[in-house]
């Protein structure tokens, strides 16, 4: 033990009486403690502030300060203090207080910073919901990094994440991806929600080693997920999408060239969008969180069934209104290609639209609808649509023991 932190120690127990029990502990495990804490506490601890291997402006921490220039001040501080000292953990929140620019102005600083430490979990969250903290070009390439969470944010150049090797953890929330592609092949677990992606083009995701996948409420075109063969849970939820047939066909190929959601709905020629991706997974949820009388996120899932791959792991499925058409034919295709389900449930919404008419195109006579493994079938309570639902499942052998109607109905999650 040195003789600066013997004397610091000292210096604690002497402050309070000699019966400082937290000041006894050695400095290693009480900076871990401190760690836990928002950053404006582990400062007024002083002795042990610079060495805390955690940095935490927390939400709540930056909305205490009188606005975005004063916050700034006391990060900056800090960070000079503090000087070059390992960490683990970095937090970032700006302070929205009617100036954006000055708002994120050292915010590029202090992601370098964190980085330049070693850190290995960073969180980065502006405070503005009218405006997005531009993403630099290149900002996060850190081979020690294993958590990254971007929170109102902005990427307009591709999100290529290959030189941090050990990034296993991202999570995008309430951004702007305006960028062509987001890669990383080392990542485990993905969570992108209420995030806007581009109008134009179509977002590719690649991430072959990803094994648990959130899309939840992305508006605007939906993204290309690439090949995925360990993937083993998903839930997509879709909403408002760009991807839909304005004369309202139910898989698109409306002829029509004046139709841009039709035309530009492929990526490249015969591509799911979605389900090649998906279709690795054990569990999986298809929501489309949009009325069935505007059925613009359900566009996507009907047109990939027309290519629909075989889900040859899935035990687990959860499907909305969107599956159900004139025909049943989008629920018999998707059960088709999921040889050992176990588990469907199906959710219902209390308000629903007509049955969709036009363009349906499901090949059902590719191969038989096999249920022997079934042994479980949730439904909502009481509506029509399970009546029809029912009929067509014990119509192909379903025993009726095996259906389960519950309400209200709770969804899978991960």
């Amino acid at each position: 033990m040195s003789e600066g932190s013997g004397a610091a120690r000292s210096k604690r127990q002497a402050a309070a009486g000699g019966s400082d029990r937290l000041g006894a502990l050695p400095d290693g495990l009480l900076q871990d403690i401190l760690s836990f804490l928002p950053s404006p506490a582990v400062v007024r601890t002083c002795v042990l502030a610079h060495g805390v291997p955690a940095l935490r402006i927390t939400r709540d921490v930056a909305r205490r300060y009188w606005g975005p220039t004063a916050l700034n001040g006391f990060v900056n501080h800090l960070l000079f203090l503090r000087e070059r000292s390992p960490l683990r953990v970095a937090e970032f929140n700006t302070k929205d207080g009617g100036d954006f620019d000055e708002a994120v102005r050292y915010l590029e600083l202090w992601v370098r910073y964190s980085l330049s430490c070693q850190v290995a979990k960073l969180r980065v969250a502006c405070d503005d919901e009218l405006e997005r903290w531009l993403l630099p070009k290149g900002l996060i390439t850190f081979e020690h990094l294993t958590t990254l969470e971007l929170i109102l944010v902005m990427s307009e150049h591709d999100v290529d994440f290959s030189s941090c090797v050990s990034l296993q953890d991202l999570k995008m929330e309430c951004s702007s991806i305006c960028c062509n592609r987001i890669a990383s092949p080392s990542l485990k677990r993905l969570r992108i929600s209420e995030c806007r992606f581009l109008g134009d083009v179509r977002t590719q995701i690649s991430a072959p080693n990803l094994i648990s996948l959130l899309l939840d409420s992305c508006t605007q075109r939906t993204p290309l997920l690439e090949s995925m063969p360990v993937l083993e849970e998903a839930v997509v939820s879709l909403q408002n999408c760009s991807d839909f047939c304005r004369n309202g066909y139910e898989v698109g190929d409306c002829g029509d060239e004046s139709c841009w959601g039709c035309q530009d709905s492929n990526y490249g020629k015969n591509t799911c969008v979605l389900l090649q991706g998906l279709s690795s997974c054990t569990n999986l949820e298809l929501i489309s969180a949009t009325a069935p009388t505007k059925p613009t996120s359900s566009f996507i899932f009907r047109k990939d069934l027309t290519q629909c791959p075989v889900f040859s792991k899935l035990k687990t499925l959860l499907l909305d209104d969107w599956c159900i058409t004139t025909n049943h034919g989008a629920l018999i295709c998707f059960l088709q290609h999921s040889p050992v389900l176990e588990k469907l449930i199906l959710h219902f919404s209390k308000t629903h639209g007509n049955l969709v008419e036009m363009g349906a195109s499901y090949d059902l006579r590719k191969q038989p609808l096999a249920l022997k493994d079934l042994s479980e079938v949730q439904f909502d309570e009481g509506d029509e649509r399970v009546l029809k639902v029912l009929d067509v499942l014990c119509s192909y052998g379903l025993p009726p023991e095996k259906i389960k109607i519950q309400y209200p109905l709770e969804l899978i999650g991960i």
